[in-house]
């Protein structure tokens, strides 16, 4: 049988992880054979050497990133850890016959780059060496109710992230999911996505963002 890989992607609040495990747990017990990803689990690692370093020189871990000492760190990393871990990950997966299902993917890390008003290390590189999904997902909820759910951020942050996020709908092609909606709702129309790419014939890369932000 044919494997696919899913990305879930998303604003903060929107419910990635929550809709990434049931989904993954769905669509095992209906007989498909998926694996779970944890993007985040690519990036922790460097991201934690990082916030360290900020707390030693008692700066901003996002001031420390845009130095070019670290931006060239995260390069390294990048292109020897974070790059052959996704890739080879993936495809050893899929050469297992296991499609993959991934919590947040590149687009979310691009986003998190973009909110400190800086571009990804390598970020053309990264957007053509990726592995395509067959199908990507962009998670949103009202405003109002990731405030409640995440009342560490501000109206005015969750707004900029979110229209970093429709950049990467324009440029990438990824499909809105709302997550008011009724779980049940959520998770069929997901659910409903996935199954359909196992039938459709794999297509061309979309064009990327390249270096926009």
């Amino acid at each position: 049988m044919r494997t696919v890989l899913v990305t879930l992607s998303g604003t903060h609040g929107s419910g990635k992880s929550t809709n990434a495990g049931k989904c993954y747990y769905l669509l095992n017990k209906n007989g498909f054979k998926f694996s779970y990803l944890r993007h985040q689990d690519l990036l922790d690692p460097f991201g934690f050497v990082l916030r360290r370093a900020a707390r030693v020189l008692r700066v901003r871990a996002g001031d420390l990133e845009k130095t070019s000492p670290a931006r060239t760190a995260w390069s390294v990393y990048v292109l020897f850890i974070y790059l052959p871990l996704l890739v080879l990950g993936i495809g050893f997966r899929r050469m297992l016959g296991y499609s993959v299902v991934s919590d947040r993917y590149v687009y979310d890390m691009l986003v998190g780059f973009w909110d400190n008003q800086t571009s990804a290390p390598l970020q053309t590189l990264l957007v053509r060496i990726i592995p395509r999904p067959d199908v990507s997902f962009m998670l949103e909820a009202d405003e109002k109710r990731i405030l409640a759910d995440r009342p560490e951020h501000s109206l005015e942050y969750i707004m900029h992230e979110k229209r970093q996020y429709d950049k990467i709908v324009g440029g990438f092609g990824l499909k809105r999911i709302s997550t008011d909606e009724p779980p049940e709702t959520v998770w069929n129309n997901i659910l409903r996505e996935i199954e359909a790419s196992f039938s459709r014939p794999n297509g061309r890369r979309r064009p990327g963002i390249g270096d926009r932000r």
